[in-house]
């Protein structure tokens, strides 16, 4: 509806031109910015002259020119370059006048940015931290407070590889976490922990500087606890009497949140490839109740389950090219 009001007024203005009177030329144009969205309240003027008119919210205007002064408009906005264009006999109505914004340099303005602008695929390589809160308190009889307390932090990081098309984005990740190592009396507690991410977006703000996306990300989260002595040496019947643990836990959850970047630029702005950092925060749920438990050789089973924080976060750095 809204573009067939555009359309029904640019060719109504059209029509104003053919009929203008005999001591003037009626000239009707659009006013655009280089996303070809209109610019509402650019001022049209006949140079060297008081000659002036206004665009409306679509960005048109008409203007019935002077005979006796130049046959030029002369268009400014605020936060744009000013534009001139010639009218003549020849000139094809409505006049599309396209102005440049400031902090874009007129002489690097052209369809390159246009393409950057909304390309058809724009790749993603990120370095990502991600925070998820875990709760192994219904463990806590059998492995021992201080090896709970140790898994109930989980954070890793790792790349992010993805593409957006040109507003969907979809990314794998890897996340590594930090090796946790302590001795608590004669036993040593060592926590690796790693991530599997699955990530799909939408950009609800995508502009110069600022994407804003929410997200939906598929997470495997892999804890890998092992217990041994604390002693370099161990006797080999002590060490079959005590046994050496080596327990990893399964557990895949769902993240709904929003990813919040700030993108920078090289060189000229607004071409090329560029950096953004981000921020992330969202709500996580499990989606299998109880954690799949491997250890060598065997598939532990168990009828306790991990908690998760349902507030989940991260940042991330990453490079955007197309």
């Amino acid at each position: 509806m809204r573009v067939a009001k555009r359309i029904s007024i640019v060719l109504a203005l059209s029509f104003i031109s053919l009929i203008a009177p005999s001591q003037g030329t009626v000239v009707t144009g659009i006013i655009k910015d280089n996303r070809d969205v209109p610019i509402v309240g650019a001022r049209v003027c006949q140079v060297n002259s008081t000659n002036c008119t206004v665009a409306d919210m679509n960005g048109i205007f008409h203007l019935l020119m002077e005979p006796d002064k130049e046959m030029s408009l002369n268009v400014t906005c605020l936060g744009f370059n000013p534009a001139e264009a010639a009218v003549s006999d020849t000139t094809t109505f409505p006049l599309i006048i396209s102005l440049t914004p400031m902090y874009f340099p007129e002489e690097t303005f052209s369809d390159d940015f246009r393409e950057y602008t909304n390309p058809d695929i724009i790749a993603r390589s990120a370095l990502s931290l991600d925070i998820v809160l875990s709760d192994f308190s219904e463990f806590a009889s059998l492995l021992g407070t201080f090896n709970t307390d140790a898994l109930d932090y989980f954070a890793v990081t790792g790349p992010e590889l993805g593409a957006s098309f040109p507003r969907f984005y979809a990314g794998l990740g890897l996340g590594m976490g930090y090796s946790y190592k302590d001795d608590i009396d004669t036993v040593a507690v060592d926590l690796n922990n790693t991530q599997f991410k699955l990530s799909l977006g939408y950009d609800i703000i995508s502009s110069h500087r600022i994407r804003m996306t929410p997200m939906v990300s598929l997470r495997w989260l892999k804890y890998r606890l092992r217990n041994y002595s604390s002693e370099r040496k161990v006797p080999l019947q002590t060490y079959l009497q005590e046994k050496e643990t080596d327990l990893r836990f399964n557990q895949t959850a769902a993240v709904i949140g929003l990813n919040l970047e700030y993108l920078m630029y090289s060189g000229n702005a607004g071409v090329g490839d560029h950096w953004s950092v981000g921020i992330f925060g969202g709500y996580a749920m499990k989606l299998n109740r109880k954690p799949w438990i491997w250890s060598d050789g065997n598939r532990i089973t168990t009828d306790r389950s991990i908690r998760l924080d349902p507030f989940t976060a991260g940042i991330s750095i990453s490079f955007y090219s197309q």
